[in-house]
């Protein structure tokens, strides 16, 4: 059978630490505000009035995304809306400056939250007129962090919610909310809030019986062959992990099969994960009965992708910069059906140039090509390389 380098299936695998996780594994996401609505044809709605690294006049490129009502006059008409968390975790940043103190930052509050798979991501919640929570406190989804405000009156007739998400808690009181200039170092501390919860929006689950072999290909998993999983896990009893550090801690006792024969759990790479291709079936057999959940990422906000694919290239390099200034919609390359967009980068001013190429396949959206690009010499350099799950965050 033909082997694709995307996956209708990826499993992570991790390790036990021996100890309990001392907060629950985030499975549900949902927007720090509610209803969203980009039209504006809701007046209760929520719109982002300035996008993820959007360049904003006087200030430069924007860190996060500022959440505003669509009520009728807009400005203020927000003030005291219930903020919620983006997802199960624990609070473990509260800055909450006096009333008296105007600050570019306001009341702002960081929770950190993890993945299936192990990772940890930081949501932040900045401007804020009150804050109902307390640092190490785990927040739910459902129950409001807080309330927007207008940085005690630092963007007063302006109130709105600045909302972050990051791989790093690196946050403190004087950390930037623009960048003039943008490495490629600071960059990748980021994620694109809006593709993010997108990308995990939509879920595939089906049910493990216990000590049934549960086959990928006969349970009906209708998943696109170009389409990889962000996130693979598996709950049993209420407890949720992934399947490696289950059969540690005894709860799940899987064993693997692949057209290629079975595959004893003690033959895993603790350190990577095991891919069960688009065009391979696999198995699965529990002591219990589970649910195994496959996050299925979207097809939406392409230029979003693409600019952090190009990013990520660029951080396999010797540039430091990004200039987003460059960031351009090339059309489409109506003879292979790709949408085209590139990016440059340097190493700061006057110095040398080179510009990424980015393909996304119309008919696939989540099949992504890179090429470099060598302005000086308009020359491209090397093949077109694929980008793969790894490059999804």
């Amino acid at each position: 059978m033909r082997k694709s380098g995307f996956c209708s299936v990826c499993l992570v695998f991790l390790g036990s630490t021996g100890g309990a996780i001392a907060q629950p594994v985030v499975t549900d996401f949902r927007s720090p505000v509610s209803p969203v609505d980009q039209s504006g044809a809701n007046k209760n709605g929520y719109y982002d009035a300035n996008l993820f690294l959007q360049l904003t006049s006087g200030r430069g490129y924007h860190s996060g995304e500022d959440w505003n009502g669509n009520k009728k006059g807009k400005g203020s008409t927000d003030y005291g809306d219930p903020v919620y968390p983006t997802a199960v975790g624990k609070v473990v940043k509260i800055f909450d400056p006096p009333l008296t103190q105007k600050h570019s930052w306001g009341k702002t509050v960081i929770v950190v939250h993890i993945l299936p798979d192990g990772r940890k991501f930081f949501s932040l919640y900045a401007h804020l007129s009150k804050i109902d929570v307390k640092n190490g406190q785990i927040v739910y989804p459902n129950k409001p962090l807080g309330n927007i405000g207008d940085a005690n009156g630092y963007y007063a007739g302006a109130a709105h919610l600045h909302f972050e998400m990051r791989w790093v808690n690196d946050w403190t009181p004087t950390s930037p909310g623009y960048y003039k200039t943008l490495t490629v170092a600071n960059a990748l501390k980021y994620l694109d809030p809006t593709l993010f919860l997108d990308d995990r929006a939509t879920k595939v689950s089906m049910k493990l019986q216990a000590e049934k072999l549960f086959v990928g290909s006969a349970e009906g998993i209708q998943i696109p062959d170009y389409t990889p999983a962000v996130l693979s896990y598996v709950t049993c009893q209420g407890k949720t992990k992934s399947l490696f550090s289950a059969v540690m801690a005894g709860g799940i006792d899987p064993s693997f099969s692949t057209e290629e024969g079975p595959t004893s759990k003690w033959d895993i790479d603790l350190t990577g994960t095991i891919v069960f291709g688009p065009d391979i079936d696999f198995q699965i057999k529990s002591s219990q009965d589970c649910l195994f959940t496959i996050v299925v990422p979207g097809n939406n906000f392409q230029s979003s992708r693409a600019r952090g694919d190009m990013i990520e290239a660029a951080s396999h390099t010797s540039f430091s910069r990004v200039k987003l200034e460059t960031l351009a919609d090339l059309g489409v390359d109506s003879s292979s059906a790709f949408d085209l967009r590139s990016l440059c980068f340097d190493n700061g001013p006057n110095t040398a140039v080179a510009c990424i190429i980015h393909a996304t396949e119309i008919g696939n959206p989540l099949s992504r090509w890179i090429l470099w690009y060598e302005p000086l010499t308009d020359e491209y350099i090397g093949d077109w390389v694929q980008r793969d799950l790894n490059d999804m965050d």
